[in-house]
């Protein structure tokens, strides 16, 4: 009983800063408009809609996974380019 009232999704795929490299972040956000075509024909979706916030939050875990900590607000963050 007490397994079952477990969240058994609770910790599941914690482990992206052990899969994700920068170079693996910068390849799938040079290739952000293939899963934008795929999600907006999947789920009804807008396909022009703006990415509200992305750049930026992956160019912050770019830092993160580069440096292994937050940045500072007067560090400059990598760009996503390849």
């Amino acid at each position: 009983m007490e397994i079952a009232a477990d969240e058994p999704f609770g910790g599941y795929a914690w482990d992206g800063d052990q899969r994700w490299t920068p170079e693996a972040v910068r390849l799938w956000w040079a290739g952000r408009e293939s899963v934008r075509a795929w999600s907006a024909e999947e789920l009804d979706d807008r396909p022009n809609e703006k990415d509200d916030g992305l750049e930026d939050y992956l160019r912050g875990y770019l830092f993160w996974l580069i440096e292994n900590r937050e940045p500072r607000t007067d560090e400059e963050l990598p760009t996503l380019s390849l």
